[in-house]
């Protein structure tokens, strides 16, 4: 795995956005998912829980509305059986290659969205990798530990891991996670590993792992939610530089 380190000790003051950086952070500065701003982009405590927009644990990205909860709270949206990317602010198979249906995955985790689990021989045909269209376009805006269809292996305080559907339930949160419905990680296909032994900080997680100075991106620069430093934008997500998502 390749990356670069970086201190994350953070800053008293606004984000520093002389250069022409963004961060959902800042209230002066709000990040933009094709256009619209949302929950997560808006620069406000909207659950009143102490984080702010991509510092928030809930938060999937800037194309999520609400910051309560892991499901992304745009109308509509993730709420097809077939999905495609998760992280891109539109759902629904078709536009960008990517395709895995929820009613061929056994953990069930369309319970809640009328796509319960079936299996059978339409199954046969979902496909067994995702093409490189998919690839190409999904994985940039995947966060580390997450497939590019929602399903996430979160870190538990206790140690250990479980993985989720984000969209399976309105209270399924950080805080909450009996509410969530497990899932199948199609990780192997398409999405983004998370390695804390490396010092990335994973989905759920708002710092890097105990005894790390600083975090690793595989991709990207690293960057502090506080005083980010990435390319025009770009946003600072879990410590590292993503691109504008497409909306």
């Amino acid at each position: 795995m390749g990356g670069t380190s970086a201190d994350s000790t953070g800053s008293d003051g606004p984000a520093d956005t002389t250069d022409g950086t963004t961060t959902g952070n800042d209230p002066t500065n709000p990040v933009d998912c094709g256009g619209t701003i949302y929950e997560c982009g808006d620069g406000m405590d909207n659950d009143g829980d102490g984080f702010t927009d991509l510092v928030d644990p809930e938060c999937t990205g800037p194309c999520d509305d609400d910051e309560s909860s892991f499901q992304t709270g745009i109308p509509g949206d993730n709420m097809d059986c077939k999905q495609d990317c998760f992280f891109d602010g539109n759902s629904g198979q078709g536009d960008d290659g990517c395709i895995w249906d929820l009613k061929c995955d056994p953990e069930n985790p369309g319970e809640f969205i009328n796509c319960e689990y079936t299996g059978g021989m339409s199954c046969n045909n979902n496909p067994p990798n995702q093409d490189q269209d998919c690839i190409d376009f999904c994985e940039p805006y995947v966060p580390p530990g997450c497939d590019c269809f929602g399903c996430c292996t979160v870190q538990l305080p206790g140690g250990g891991t479980v993985d989720i559907f984000l969209n399976s339930h309105p209270d399924c949160s950080l805080d909450n996670l009996d509410a969530c419905t497990p899932c199948t990680s199609q990780i192997d296909d398409c999405g983004n590993t998370c390695e804390p032994a490396e010092c990335e900080i994973c989905f759920g997680e708002t710092e890097p792992p105990e005894g790390c100075g600083g975090n690793m991106c595989p991709v990207g620069d690293p960057c502090d939610p506080d005083n980010p430093s990435c390319p025009t934008d770009y946003f600072c997500y879990l410590g590292c530089c993503y691109p504008p998502p497409p909306g």
